[in-house]
């Protein structure tokens, strides 16, 4: 199973219970494909920083992001749902990329390496020396 992440773009006029509706819907389509919704993050309304084809008349739009895992054929028929839906004005799937950030093991009876200090820099008048004149 991928990862994958989903930006819906709603009209905020809908309402939030319409566009709460909507959203349980394609996390029900999601589950039905297999894949499992990890997290629904509903942003709210923002403005949009230009118009689009689809709403010319939009200033404003209500943006809900899921992040879910599910099998490789699973996005082609969620955009092929989201394409004919109504309710949403645009939507942007893409697959997530986990960055996973190594850490350093620190063996027992070891103690953790010490960050490096910075040094100190010899940079004239702040040292009280006058900048520009000869030592």
């Amino acid at each position: 199973m991928n990862n994958y992440e989903l930006i819906l773009i709603f009209d905020p006029s809908q309402g939030e219970d319409k566009i709460g509706a909507f959203v349980v819907r394609v996390e029900e389509k999601i589950k039905s494909l297999g894949g499992e919704v990890e997290k629904t993050e509903k942003w709210g309304t923002r403005r949009l920083a230009s118009m689009m084809k689809k709403a010319k008349t939009l200033t404003q739009a209500y943006y809900v992001v899921l992040r879910f895992k599910a099998p490789s054929p699973a996005p082609a028929e969620l955009r092929a749902f989201l394409k004919v839906a109504e309710n949403v004005t645009r939507y942007f799937l893409s697959k997530a990329v986990i960055a996973i950030v190594p850490t350093r093991r620190v063996m027992p009876g070891q103690q953790a390496p010490a960050a490096p200090q910075p040094e100190a820099l010899d940079i004239g008048e702040i040292k009280g020396k006058p900048l520009g004149e000869p030592q």
